[in-house]
């Protein structure tokens, strides 16, 4: 069973995002290919969600996902990761893509931010084990 969060912050055909400002709990449901400018577009959304609403928690469902090119990968480390970092964003769970040249792309953007500071990153393939670590206190 998919979780669901009280609030729909944005939602198209290829992404979504909703959170609960109670549990400072966000999550992000990608599907297919993005383009480049939607991509980008998508990743903005879920730093401005993360920081407005102080959430400390984030679920990434990356199930459905496919894979992007490096140049977008790139985009990603130089203007996200920072953002990410900067954000009250404490535990990101991950629901890892199907596509594992996907995986990969993941992979190596957390390689390339180096040290996540208070963020702790975690790949799991249940998204209720995933919720029960997210919830756990700090």
């Amino acid at each position: 069973m998919s979780l669901e969060l009280p609030s729909v912050y944005y939602e198209s055909f290829n992404f979504t995002i909703t959170y609960d400002e109670e549990r400072a709990l966000g999550k992000a449901v990608w599907r297919g290919k993005l383009s480049k400018a939607d991509l980008q577009e998508a990743f903005l959304i879920c730093a401005h969600v993360m920081e407005k609403y102080r959430l400390t928690r984030w679920l990434a469902d990356d199930r459905q996902m496919k894979s992007f090119p490096e140049e977008d990968r790139d985009w990603i480390s130089e203007h996200v990761v920072p953002a990410f970092l900067a954000s009250p964003l404490r535990r990101m769970a991950i629901l890892p893509s199907e596509d594992l040249d996907q995986v990969e792309a993941v992979e190596h953007l957390i390689q390339l931010a180096g040290d996540l500071g208070d963020l702790t990153l975690r790949n799991f393939q249940d998204e209720e084990e995933a919720l029960r670590w997210l919830m756990q206190a700090f």
